[in-house]
């Protein structure tokens, strides 16, 4: 028996876990580590897919399922499989990114299904955040889309998606669809009443084991999770509204191994 048994420890990625650079802190890894050795469970927050969590799966000891497509999937690492999927009504995706490319031609639109991320505009800006990171990415119109539709990532300058988000949402184009910014320059639609905290209640449910979980995140998609966490951790570099919401408000930021202090504080 560990002293954390039962205790699940989830963390965003950007702007949490890792630092400006997308490197783990040495502090953050060990205090992981300890947590996980005696008796926690550890997963990530994300809006990635199972195939870009990179680093961290290399790097630290993941053993719960992970929150991934900003709560539209639970994945298990381990097993390579979906243990939950929360996907798109086809038909309402199809006709907000039609839309989009009509607002402005040049719009970034990237539709993740369960295993492929799709870019359907031809004309679109390019994303450095793909580029920077290497994300395999398939071009193709989106009627040969094809799998379960788990999100959409709308990426444009900051000015220009308050332009989108603001014209969808006069048009009623968001019913059905939960519609948040994840940074600046992303603007991300998943099904309605979907997000990284409701996705909790599907890790309650597959986990018996659970008797608390602790979450930490910074930005809007962190919102519910640090909300219906036992104990809510938000960073220094957090958005106010997340701060807001926390159990915790660290006075260290991302840069500055958040983690370990959020464990500290959490766990006495």
């Amino acid at each position: 028996m560990g002293a954390y048994d039962g205790y699940y420890l989830y963390c965003d990625l950007d702007g949490t876990l890792l630092d400006d650079d997308k490197r783990i802190s040495e502090e953050n890894r060990v205090a992981i580590r300890s947590f996980v050795e005696q008796g926690g469970r550890f997963g990530v927050a994300t809006g990635r897919v199972p195939s870009i969590i990179g680093a961290v799966e290399h790097e630290l000891p993941v053993n719960a399922p992970c929150i991934l497509y900003n709560g539209a999937g639970l994945y298990d690492l381990s097993e390579r499989r979906f243990l939950a999927m929360h996907p798109l009504d086809r038909t309402r995706t199809a006709r907000v990114a039609a839309r989009l490319i009509e607002l402005k031609n040049n719009t970034c639109v990237q539709v993740f299904t369960d295993s492929t991320i799709y870019e359907i505009n031809p004309d679109q800006r390019n994303d450095p955040q793909t580029a920077i990171e290497r994300i395999p990415i398939t071009a193709a119109p989106f009627e040969s889309v094809s799998g379960p539709l788990l999100k959409v990532l709308i990426a444009h300058t900051a000015s220009d998606l308050d332009d989108l988000h603001a014209a969808l949402e006069q048009d009623g184009m968001f019913e059905g669809l939960t519609a948040f910014r994840s940074s600046d320059s992303y603007l991300e639609l998943v099904a309605a009443g979907v997000s990284k905290g409701t996705t909790l209640e599907d890790v309650r449910a597959r986990c018996s084991d659970v008797t608390k979980i602790l979450a930490i995140g910074d930005y809007n998609n962190d919102l519910q999770m640090v909300t219906l966490a036992d104990i809510g951790g938000a960073p220094a570099n957090a958005i106010d509204e997340v701060k807001a919401a926390a159990d915790i408000v660290l006075s260290a930021d991302n840069n500055h191994s958040c983690v370990a202090r959020f464990l500290e504080i959490a766990l006495g």
